[in-house]
Formats: structure tokens, sequence, C-alpha cells
């Protein structure tokens, strides 16, 4: 074999190595953007996912939310029609209605964990168990009759706001209600712009507030709770 020929095949060697080495090369980081590539597809997908967990929690959010407040609406018909001629004086607590606030109330039970378990509410009909144990001698309020609200199951309590049950004492303090106005001014028709007025009585005297809870158990076992403050 002559120079020529040796020097050929040498170049042909080296060339051939060269090749190899850059595939070798590519082929790094071909493998470098595929795991990148996963990486984002996997990425993708859990903030896909955590965006439909959210708009699912919050699509059971809305749906115990107007639940709860068609069960609201029912409480405060409910008031209305028991408003009047003392109805309302003494607890009705198959009806879920307390004639007192009631300020120690753990609607959601969050002190059932602690050394002071406050007064809890009876949702679910088992004695007023946390996760079903006992948690001791709390008073037990009971709630309204369930009610079904599409795929919800709502109950209520309702406390008037005052101190103790029993008729209502005007101008004691012992009950919360809207401001009562003093007077009732009027304009004279003659137009000299004098003013007059008169005394409230007592059966003008706007009622007592009324706290309205509601619980919403949906179907996959999300709980809402709603609160309204209502005076007629």
């Amino acid at each position: 074999m002559n120079k020529q020929s040796k020097r050929s095949v040498a170049m042909h060697k080296r060339h051939a190595l060269t090749h190899v080495r850059q595939a070798g090369v590519a082929l790094i980081f071909a493998l470098l953007a595929l795991v990148a590539l996963t990486f984002g597809a996997v990425a993708l997908i859990r903030a896909v996912d955590t965006n439909v967990l959210a708009l699912g929690n919050l699509a059971f959010k809305q749906s115990g939310l107007t639940a709860g407040g068609r069960a609201a609406e029912q409480a405060m018909t409910w008031l209305a029609a028991n408003i009047q001629n003392g109805g309302l004086d003494n607890d009705l607590p198959g009806n879920g209605y307390y004639a007192s606030s009631m300020n120690t109330l753990d609607i959601a039970a969050r002190s059932a964990d602690s050394a002071n378990v406050q007064a809890l509410v009876d949702w679910d009909d088992n004695g007023c168990r946390v996760n079903g144990r006992d948690v001791g001698e709390p008073t037990c309020v009971q709630a309204s009759p369930a009610m079904q609200v599409g795929e919800e199951s709502v109950r209520y309590v309702i406390t008037r706001m005052c101190v103790a049950a029993g008729p209502i004492v005007m101008d004691d303090g012992s009950c919360a209600r809207p401001p009562i106005p003093d007077l009732i001014s009027g304009s004279d028709r003659g137009g000299g712009g004098e003013s007059y007025g008169q005394q409230l009585s007592s059966d003008q005297a706007p009622a007592p507030f009324f706290r309205v809870i509601t619980r919403s158990l949906g179907a996959k076992g999300t709980v809402t709770f709603t609160e309204t403050m209502v005076h007629f």
C-alpha cells in the first residue's frame, strides 16, 4: 500500500471517529431535551389537575352556599310566621330555635379537641359525637329537621340575640336590636317648616336580631356553613 492510500485510510478513520463523536453528543442533547419535555408535561398535567380540583371545590362551595341561602329563607319564613303573640319567647328545639343568643355555640366543633368543649350542634343526630367519639358532656343543641336542596342536605339553628329566654322587656338592654329612633319627625303641611314628633310605642319597636346558622352537607361530604342576621 502506497503512502497516498495510507493517508486516505487514515483520513477516513478520522472522519468516521468524528462522526461517531458528533452522534454521541447529539444523543446526549436529545436525551436532555426529552427529559426537559417530560418534566414540562408532568408539570402541565399537575397544573391542570390542580385547576380542575380548584374548580370542583369552588363548584361544591357555591352549591353549599346556595343551599344554605335557601335554608336561611325557610328559617326566616318560619320566624315571620311565629314571631307574633310571644311565640318565640321560649326554646323550640324541634324546630332548631333557641330564645337566647348562645354565645358559646361552637357550630363546627372546633373546640372538641380542647380541654374546654363548648356547646355543640347535633347536626348528624349522633349525640354531638365528633369523629365517632364522645367529647364529654357539652351542651348538645338540636338542629332543625333536614331539608334536601338539590344534592345538599341542609339543617339550621336559630338563636334570638337576647341574654335569656322569656318575654322581652323594652329598653332593658337584654336583647340586641336595630337602633330605635326616639322621635318620628314630619314636616308641617302648611310649609312653615315646624317639625312634630311622637314617641315610639313598644309595639312599634323593632324585634330583636335573630341569628340563622345553616350547615349544608354535600354528596361528596363537603360541608358549608352560613350565618345570617335578620330582624323584623
